[in-house]
């Protein structure tokens, strides 16, 4: 009988030690970026589209999106109620974007949505545990073209009042990076009034 006990008392800690060094901390998780708000959020709204989240709440740079997902077995266990007829457990990103002096700071914050046994909507902090979906996060906001690469808009004065140079029609690709970030984001728009393109 005292070796089962060793045995399993053995097999616990070495689980529990495991577990500590693998899992990430809690959130919020702050990542940066020298690309511009507006370029990030249009970046960010695409890529929780694709992977099939609603955009729920979106205010300027602050916003949010959920799907419907299974949470980790304890935590569907011990805290979800399944009983609650219309209400699902979600899996929930908030995002709030701040740019100061060139640089944007991306804050993210996932959680759980559920449901607990008196049908109340509960929220659970969720952990960001996959390292490489960090690692791929923030490799995607490297990616963003910065903000100090962006053309301008402004129209350049002619060399003579008489004589203003014509120029050929550009087409998508020749076009400022600003027209590009409207062109997205009046896309985005169609499906989803709350977004508001300036």
């Amino acid at each position: 009988m005292k070796r089962v006990l060793i045995l399993i008392l053995a097999i616990t800690t070495l689980a529990g030690a495991r577990d500590k060094k693998s899992k990430a901390p809690p959130g919020p998780y702050v990542f940066t970026s020298k690309a511009s708000a507006l370029t990030l959020k249009v970046l960010i709204v695409q890529t929780n589209l694709k992977e099939g989240y609603a955009l729920d709440s979106d205010n300027q740079f602050q916003f949010r999106f959920s799907k419907p997902a299974q949470m980790p077995v304890i935590g569907a266990l011990f805290m979800a109620s399944s009983a609650c007829t219309g209400m699902t457990t979600k899996k929930v990103w908030s995002y709030t974007l701040a740019e100061l002096n060139g640089m944007t700071k991306v804050t993210v914050q996932p959680v759980w949505e559920y449901p607990d046994d008196y049908c109340e909507m509960q929220t659970q902090e969720s952990i960001w545990s996959q390292r490489e979906e960090i690692a791929a996060f923030q490799a995607m906001l490297d990616k963003a073209p910065p903000a100090s690469a962006q053309i301008s808009t402004s129209t350049p004065a002619p060399a003579s009042p008489s004589v203003a140079p014509v120029s050929p029609p550009k087409s998508v690709a020749d076009q400022p990076q600003s027209t590009k970030q409207r062109t997205a984001c009046l896309e985005l728009a169609k499906n989803n009034p709350s977004i508001i393109c300036r």
